[in-house]
């Protein structure tokens, strides 16, 4: 009887999978969009010229990919907490 007891829990628990919630991952038109705003940025406020605007917004999506789910995701969380900024500054060597 208790291993009839622990087969149930074992299952009740293993398909009780927590990260089933839908998550977005960055699709490729957020990642040119968001290359060419960058590109856009760099260029016309930053006054980059083309391959060091090219250079930054490269590391810059490989940046956000990384630490954020998608745009939206992004876009909230850096919002929220300026410190996430500095994420950055790796980008600006």
């Amino acid at each position: 009887m208790k291993t009839i007891y622990a087969s149930i829990l074992f299952l009740f628990i293993t398909s009780c999978n927590t990260k089933q919630a839908k998550t977005f991952n960055w699709t490729e038109e957020e990642k040119d969009l968001t290359y060419k705003e960058c590109i856009t940025y760099t260029m016309d406020i930053l006054e980059m010229n083309i391959d060091e605007s090219d250079s930054y917004c490269q590391c810059s999506i490989d940046v956000l990919v990384t630490n954020f789910e998608n745009n939206e995701d992004a876009r909230i969380k850096i919002q929220n907490d300026k410190g996430l900024r500095s994420l950055w500054d790796i980008c600006l060597n």
